[in-house]
């Protein structure tokens, strides 16, 4: 570690670091690393904004990093991905972006760095994965890498994300108890949000099994780097969670199909009703538009009830129309 502690002490821009010795982890900012780095240690994570141009500068000439790992840490690619190399890896894994208030958002996106000293993420928004994870080590657990420590960030973005599974599936569960309960006014609107959000998880944990598979088989897996070990378990996750958020999906489209049908049926009854209105209407209409007729020989127009004879030969005409209907099975 004492070759690169002059470029830390000149780190700049950092949202917070640790330095670990023996598995614990010390609390640092760019205003004190400096003043720990004589202290003895074994590795170091540096968390960086993206959005600090000073947190860009440093990592710009940060010699640490591999040339290909800094192009993807600095770009603006938001694609999961995971490379590996002889003596660790580097890449793009998901996370949730937050809000001051601790509210969860869209997606958001870790980059990162790992080698045998030195773990390095980097984010353009706040994430909750990587709070969480600082908060996990301020607490005093142990860890013996950064590779462990990369790989138990993201067990953490996983337990973020099982437990708003939960959320949904609970609210899942009310909206399909008041369909089948027949209630009217649950609407498709109501599923929207929930399928949005549910198709997203679906996205990220595949695109993120894809990377390790891509990572481990496709392209060939670096057997030196540290992150190797881990990556059948995550995978594993994955796999398990991408069918968990892929199923409550399918849940929340039969659920917006099946409210789709009832809308459509309530809507064909109501059709059907105002069409036998107007059927039964138009033989009526047709006799009260003849007799307002300003011409000659009218009939009953000298009569005394002459009014009273037309109306009833309406209603005679309505009822024959609505025998007829019944009669061809048009009406219930």
């Amino acid at each position: 570690m004492a070759d690169n502690a002059s470029e830390l002490a000149r780190c700049a821009g950092m949202i917070f670091g640790f330095l670990f010795h023996e598995g614990r982890g010390i609390r640092v900012t760019d205003e004190t690393l400096a003043a720990h780095l004589e202290d003895h240690h074994d590795w170091v994570w540096l968390h960086f904004a993206l959005a600090d141009h000073r947190a860009r500068r440093f990592l710009e000439n940060f010699a640490v990093l591999s040339a290909d790992a800094r192009e993807l840490i600095l770009s603006p690619e938001d694609r999961i991905q995971l490379h590996l190399t002889p003596t660790g890896a580097y890449g793009l894994l998901p996370d949730i972006e937050r809000d001051f208030a601790d509210h969860s958002l869209g997606p958001g996106r870790l980059a990162f760095w790992c080698d045998a000293g030195h773990l390095v993420t980097a984010r353009r928004h706040p994430v909750r994965a990587v709070e969480g994870m600082r908060d996990v080590v301020e607490k005093g657990e142990e860890f013996a890498s950064p590779a462990e420590t990369l790989a138990r960030l993201q067990e953490v973005f996983i337990t973020i994300v099982e437990q708003r599974l939960a959320v949904l599936s609970g609210e899942l569960a009310k909206i399909e108890d008041e369909v089948l309960a027949d209630r009217d006014h649950i609407g498709r609107e109501a599923l929207g949000p929930l399928r949005r959000e549910l198709s997203r998880y679906a996205r990220e944990f595949s695109s993120l099994r894809s990377a390790i598979y891509r990572a481990t088989t496709v392209r060939g897996a670096a057997m030196g780097s540290p992150l190797v070990e881990h990556l059948p378990a995550l995978q594993q996750q994955a796999e398990d969670f991408e069918r968990d958020a892929a199923g409550l999906s399918d849940r929340a489209r039969l659920l917006y199909e099946e409210i789709g049908s009832r809308v459509a049926d309530r809507s064909n009854r109501a059709l059907s009703a105002l069409t036998v209105i107007s059927t039964l209407l138009l033989p009526p209409t047709f006799v009260v538009g003849a007799f307002g007729m300003n011409v000659g020989g009218i009939p009953w127009a000298q009569a005394g009830h002459g009014f009273w004879m037309a109306l009833g030969f309406c209603v005679v005409l309505v009822f024959v129309g609505w025998l007829v209907l019944k009669r061809f099975r048009i009406l219930p």
